[in-house]
């Protein structure tokens, strides 16, 4: 907490157990290219090896997709007037007056925080998008951006979901958390 911000950083446990288990199966690789390097059974030594390169690429691809999360900006922003979400693609920043709803809701197929907005034109106005951020299929405008929560509202009921495994936060206290900072008992708590 540093004054009246408080900050939900990114979750980086996942990452660090995936880099463990990419590392043995690098080193698990490593070993399979040099058994086929041993003589005789010229066959099999052929098909070790092939795995071998094969799982050295994936491993090795599959580590640099784990080391840009790790890096990722993803963060959750409190303050007395305002929630700011930050992601790789955009910043997004909301007044609680907008916030109309803050529920525990299935995201991506798992139990994540929604909100709903009651604005939410007014929402994707203050959102800045960043170029480097702009993956394949990632939004990068405020008019997509407001598409996207439209159909994610007629689909699932929310505008925004934010999965429990970006955040270093459960799905559960994330949403009490955000509903104490949304009426302000949050700062009246830290006070007292």
């Amino acid at each position: 907490m540093t004054g009246d911000t408080i900050v939900v950083r990114s979750n980086r446990l996942w990452g660090w157990w995936a880099l463990a288990m990419i590392a043995v199966g690098l080193l698990f690789s490593v070993w399979l290219i040099s058994i086929s390097s041993r003589p005789g059974r010229a066959g099999l030594s052929s098909m070790t090896g092939t795995m071998g390169l094969l799982g050295l690429l994936a491993f090795a691809v599959c580590g640099w997709i784990v080391i840009r999360a790790l890096r990722a900006p993803w963060r959750l922003e409190l303050s007395r007037t305002r929630l700011t979400f930050f992601t790789s693609g955009y910043d997004l920043s909301v007044p609680w007056e907008r916030v109309s709803g803050i529920a525990v809701a299935e995201v991506d197929r798992r139990p994540g925080c929604a909100l709903v907005f009651d604005d939410l034109a007014a929402v994707v106005e203050g959102v800045r998008f960043h170029a480097a951020g702009a993956a394949h299929g990632a939004v990068v405008s405020a008019p997509q951006m407001q598409e996207r929560m439209e159909a994610s509202f007629r689909r699932a009921g929310y505008h925004l979901g934010i999965p429990a495994r970006v955040l270093e936060m459960g799905p559960v206290h994330l949403a009490k958390l955000l509903a104490l900072a949304r009426t302000g008992e949050l700062w009246q708590e830290a006070a007292e």
